[in-house]
């Protein structure tokens, strides 16, 4: 078990500052049949360890919509979860701590509008913000 962990600590990378801020920027495509420009931010795929129990780890299908520090002053990012691993069974608004998470990458698929119950002026969770995203 512990060569496991071992090997999975060295595959899977702490995600950081810089690819957190990377997943929540704003991107620009045209639409193939109108000639618009459609402004759109990355769906994220995370591999999250909650460091509680078992049903705490897995993957993650993600839309990310903040990113701060919490209340316990550690750096969190406020997400909507699509899809993937849970205990709750069901997707939904949460939060994760970045120290938990590995592997953070953006994925090809895109969100262009908000998510039910999206604040952009804030977030009660968190004591700090560094970004929380914008739609026009």
């Amino acid at each position: 078990m512990e060569l496991y962990n071992l090997a999975k600590s060295l595959i899977l990378e702490v995600a950081g500052r810089g690819t957190i801020m990377d997943c929540m920027i704003r991107r620009e495509r045209k639409d193939r049949k109108t000639g618009d420009t459609i402004k759109y931010y990355n769906i994220a795929e995370v591999f999250y360890d909650d460091g509680e129990d078992p049903g705490g780890k897995g993957r993650r299908w993600i839309e990310i919509y903040g990113y701060g520090v919490s209340k316990a002053g550690n750096d969190i990012i406020r997400v909507y979860q699509i899809g993937g691993d849970t205990k709750t069974i069901k997707p939904g608004w949460k939060t994760f701590r970045s120290d938990r998470m590995n592997g953070l990458r953006k994925l090809a698929g895109e969100f262009t509008t908000p998510r039910p119950l999206f604040r952009p002026d804030g977030d009660k969770d968190m004591v700090r913000i560094y970004k929380i995203i914008k739609f026009d």
